[in-house]
């Protein structure tokens, strides 16, 4: 078993360390600009953050249903599935660019952006273009996922995330283009991953399309119902995320600076635990679809274990090279110094957060959406709660994710055990 989740899980690590990459990497580019441009590419960066949050169920879904099918050995699902999928994603991506202009608007409202409009809008109007991308892609990595592939999913996600970094770069820097050269980086970048997911398909036998099996009610129903609540669970998440952005900007731009690059550090560690939680999916998933239950507590056990390591190894960096990454983001003094006022919050992040994304994981494999859904909107509540109540922005925003892992814990023990 241990073998059979590294191999998942290296390869998971790999593809998901190169996501932050890129992200930070527009982040530098901007903070070396000046505060208003990073400042800028945080809330612009949050409007497409919450888009592709409320989205990633079209991953996270199509994931767990495959998985299991794969686990039961009926092909002809494993191919209906990925129809279904892509079928939701070109029928969002389209309704994104109809409505592109409210979405906007609506975004640089609630996250008290209006200082902001300029770069925001230059930034949303080029980078909208790369949302049909963007869901295919969520499509076609949880389908590989679903099918214990971790490989083609490595080399999607490392093409759009290192070219997109390597486009970012050349257009901000040697084009002079600024924040638009940040956004037509991620449009080129996804569409050369879409372009290398969809080759990688050739390798599978697909079943003909068949309307009236691929959109049989029964199947769609069941479809619907579990992206239903996935659906919920990423719109409290991202939700929360764009809260804690725009609290941090009500407290000024130096705050929102810090606020900025924790959100870095968080998803740096984030991703490279969701390297164990990817595996997880997929392990999770085909053992219930194959009903082989000791093997699939085993998964839980040991992905468990890997994601505590993982998220240990990242605090352990974190305490020792604090102001030297920190100084990879920004360079303005009075946002180092406030970064290690907050210290502790940055250190301990991984460990506060890995329980939650790991039991993301097992529960996408075992479809159960319910607990994923309401585990966050727990979490979300006791955020704004506690926030309101005077308990800090930092300290609020850790419990949120701890509170998400200690639910999913307790309702996963009492679901293996009952």
């Amino acid at each position: 078993m241990h073998k059979k989740i590294l191999k998942l899980g290296i390869p998971n690590i790999l593809s998901n360390i190169t996501i932050p990459l890129s992200s930070s990497i527009d982040v530098a580019l901007m903070g070396h600009l000046s505060a208003k441009h990073l400042g800028a590419i945080a809330l612009g960066s949050m409007i497409f953050f919450f888009l592709y949050g409320s989205f990633n169920f079209l991953r996270m879904g199509t994931t767990g249903i495959t998985a299991q099918n794969f686990g039961a050995d009926d092909k002809k699902e494993v191919s209906f599935t990925l129809y279904r999928a892509l079928s939701l994603a070109v029928l969002l991506a389209m309704l994104v660019f109809l409505f592109q202009t409210p979405i906007k608007e609506l975004a640089i409202y609630l996250l008290n952006a209006s200082e902001y409009r300029e770069f925001i809008s230059e930034y949303f109007d080029i980078r909208v273009y790369a949302v049909l991308g963007a869901l295919i892609n969520f499509v076609l990595i949880g389908w590989y996922f679903g099918v214990s592939n971790s490989i083609v999913p490595l080399i999607m996600t490392a093409t759009i995330n290192l070219s997109n970094a390597l486009f970012s770069y050349i257009f901000v820097y040697h084009e002079n283009m600024g924040i638009g050269g940040v956004a037509l980086g991620t449009v080129i970048s996804q569409y050369l991953g879409l372009v290398v997911g969809l080759w990688h398909l050739r390798k599978y036998q697909f079943y003909k399309v068949v309307y009236h099996k691929v959109f049989q009610k029964s199947k769609l129903i069941n479809f619907f119902h579990i992206n239903k609540d996935l659906f919920i669970r990423t719109i409290a998440l991202t939700l929360s995320l764009n809260i804690f952005y725009s609290l941090a900007s009500k407290e000024g731009s130096l705050v929102l600076a810090v606020a900025t690059i924790f959100m870095q550090f968080l998803t740096w560690s984030a991703y490279g635990i969701d390297g164990f939680a990817n595996a997880s999916e997929s392990l999770v998933g085909k053992y219930f679809g194959a009903r082989d239950f000791k093997s699939m507590k085993k998964a839980i056990k040991l992905s468990l274990v890997y994601g505590f390591v993982v998220a240990s190894i990242f605090s352990i960096v974190y305490f020792l090279f604090l102001k030297e990454v920190a100084t990879l983001f920004v360079s303005d003094i009075n946002v180092i110094n406030m970064v290690e006022k907050y210290r502790w919050y940055f250190v301990f992040v991984p460990i506060f957060g890995f329980m939650s994304y790991i039991y993301d994981g097992i529960l996408v494999g075992l479809t159960k959406s319910k607990v994923l859904r309401d585990s966050v909107l727990a979490g979300f509540l006791l955020f704004l709660g506690l926030y309101y109540f005077g308990f800090g922005l930092f300290f609020s925003f850790c419990i949120f994710f701890i509170t998400r892992g200690v639910y999913q814990m307790v309702w996963l023990r009492r679901w293996l055990y009952e």
